[in-house]
Order: C-alpha cells, then structure tokens, then sequence
C-alpha cells in the first residue's frame, strides 16, 4: 500500500508534490503529520458525528498522525482498527463511559525519586525521556501526557536520572520510553542510551517505541543503526496491535534493526473492536513472527481514563492464550498480563489446564479439551 498508485496517494500527491524520497524520510513523515481536520479533508469527507468527535475530544486529547500510518487506514471509520487506534471519539471525554478510570493508575510520578524516572521493580527503572510521538494513540497508557505541551527532557533532567540509576547499584535494566523516545534527534539518543551504556551495572536498555510500526523508516536511517550497532546492550520492543500494521516496510526495517544485533520483541494491548478476536490476535502473532518480531506480552487494557472504552472482559485474553495454545508455537505465545494499579506491578493470567492433583497423580486438560492422567 505504501508509496502505491492508490487512493491515498494520488489524494496527498494532489494536496503536496511528495517524491518518494521524500516520502520515505523519517524527518519527512514527522513534519508532515496529519494534525487538524483540514489536514484530514485531504483524504475523505467526515460526517458531522465524525467532526463533532474531533473537535471536542482533540481540543482536550491531541490528535496526530504519521502519513505513513494513516495510509494504512482501508475504511474511514471506527470499524477500521487503525482508524479506531487514532481518531478522537467522544468515548474517550464522556465521564459516564471513563468512570472508574485514572490519569496516573500505576502511579508513575507517585513513584518517581527523580523527574521523569519511575522506579517501582527493584531491579528495573522506567526513563521517560519526552512526551512526544509522531502518531497520538487513543489506548494510550500516558494519556496524561496529551494534557501536556510536546517537548522532549532537558539535558539538566536527563543527567539527573543517570546520577539515581548509577547510585543504585541493584538496577539492571532500564526502559527508555516517553511519548516515543525514537522521536528524538540521533545526537540526543545517542547521550541517552551511551550514559546508561556506561554504567556497569546497567545489562539491558529497552527502548520501548511505536516507531517500527507507525513511521519504520525511521529504521532506515544509517546513523541510527550504527548506535544500535555501537551499544551492544540495546532491544527494541514495538507495539502492533493489528495484523494491518505490518507491511513489506515493516520486514526490511526489522531486517536493518537486526542486522545490528538487537533483538526486537513486540507488546500488544487487548482492545474492543480492533484485536478482541481470536483469529485475528492469531494472524497477528504469526504475522510478527514472519517479520522475525517476538510477541512478548499481550497486555489487558489499562483503566487509564480517556482509554476505558477499549476495555474487553479480562477473560477475553484467557480465551485468546487458550486459542493460540496448540495452534500456534511457543514463538508466537505472548504472555497475558495486567499490570496492577497503584505501581503494584504486572501479573501474569494463564488459563487453567491443571484440572486436580492427587498424591500419585495430576489431571490436565490440554489445548483441544482433552482429559489426559499423569503420574507425577
């Protein structure tokens, strides 16, 4: 689809005289994100529900978008799970459908020693390095950041975490996340991820972005990969949560992380009306893996408040592990788990195939329902 004689293109092509060059240059993608309804009226005719939605959520939830992922978008409505995961929906402002739902539920600045740095597992720390991304998703577990003016961390805070995480000697994995830390200029990446390089008892720096699947040819760029290459410690964890979101640009991107030795893992969030489906959550996983992109976790949606409405029954992800258990490989399997508010952490859910255990014997039930007796 991308960069194709289609619909999409000849509209942009017809709005702004884009060379493929052009098209497929990370900066490029950045400056020319779809940010107001007049940018929107480029590519189809919103109704007046369509509109009213935008102008009242987007006036309190930002709205943005890469024109590469936008250009995966095959129907201009809430039925489309990439239009679901970014036009703003009256959903996400109406107090009725947000009761319950918090700005801060794992309280990350409640557990925040140092600005912009979470600590809540002892052996692990959350660097928030901005609070912009180049696409604004609607499930979005920082939504608090919307409320917020874009901008990245100053130098002055960026210093200030790395003299915490070298004090504490017990960390040994940081996450550098954000808004979308790959948003940042390879010079300011590169004082990042070299400072925790540096600290011996740091072994893992995750980078935690949404970049591969909303503008991959940031992956392109050779500056880029060579920090990949230099800093050994690095993995790059994604975040597709639908089959349509992976392209023929997806897999050489991914081939150029790769090629620099950093493993890419990929995290999922259960959502209603874009994966809460067996089949497709299945095509999902086999999809990543054609890609070389290890499903990692499939996340229970968060009770962030202005995301609610994307919340399935938490046995939906039960009943999806049980359906990809036996169909699909332990390659393909993610780990199902909530996180739990108030900072207390993620917890696996797994379906029960334990069904009794005696002293001599255990009874499982395996993935077609089988009754099958073991002796221990």
């Amino acid at each position: 689809m991308i960069y194709l004689e289609n619909e999409f293109w000849k509209k942009l092509n017809s709005y702004k005289n884009i060379s493929k060059s052009q098209w497929e240059d990370w900066k490029w993608q950045i400056a020319n994100r779809l940010v107001s309804l007049e940018d929107l009226k480029i590519f189809f005719n919103l109704s007046e529900s369509l509109k009213n939605a935008f102008l009242k959520t987007a006036n309190i939830y930002h709205f943005g978008t890469t024109p590469y992922y936008f250009s995966l978008i095959k129907e201009y409505s809430f039925d489309d799970p990439v239009f679901r995961q970014i036009f703003p929906s009256l959903e996400e402002i109406d107090k009725n459908i947000q009761k319950g739902s918090y700005l801060d539920p794992f309280n990350e600045e409640k557990l925040s020693p140092v600005k912009g740095l979470t600590h809540r597992y002892p052996d692990r720390v959350l660097f928030r390095a901005t609070n912009f991304c180049s696409v604004y998703c609607r499930h979005c577990m920082r939504k608090r950041m919307f409320l917020e003016e874009e901008r990245a961390r100053r130098k002055e805070e960026y210093d200030a975490m790395f003299s915490y995480i070298r004090q504490n000697k017990n960390i040994k994995e940081v996450l550098i996340s954000g808004g979308d830390p790959l948003t940042l200029p390879n010079k300011k990446i590169e004082y990042i991820i070299k400072n925790l390089y540096e600290i011996k008892h740091i072994d893992i720096i995750r980078i935690g972005s949404r970049e591969l699947v909303c503008n991959p040819y940031r992956f392109f760029d050779e500056e880029l990969l060579e920090i990949f290459d230099k800093y050994d410690k690095v993995w790059i964890v994604s975040h597709f949560n639908h089959p349509n979101e992976i392209t023929n640009i997806t897999k050489k991107a991914v081939k150029n992380i790769l090629s620099t030795g950093t493993p890419v893992l990929n995290q999922t969030v259960l959502m209603k009306g874009i994966n809460d489906d067996k089949y497709i959550m299945e095509n999902l996983m086999r999809d990543l893996l054609k890609v070389k992109i290890k499903p990692y976790y499939l996340f229970y949606a968060d009770p962030v408040e202005g995301t609610l409405h994307f919340r399935t029954d938490i046995k939906k992800g039960i009943e999806i592990i049980e359906h990809l258990r036996g169909r699909v490989s332990g390659l393909a399997t993610p780990i199902y788990a909530v996180d739990l508010e108030n900072g207390l952490g993620k917890v696996p859910v797994f379906p029960n195939y334990v069904v009794e255990e005696k002293e001599d014997y255990i009874i499982f039930r395996n993935y077609e329902g089988e009754i099958v007796k073991q002796a221990k």
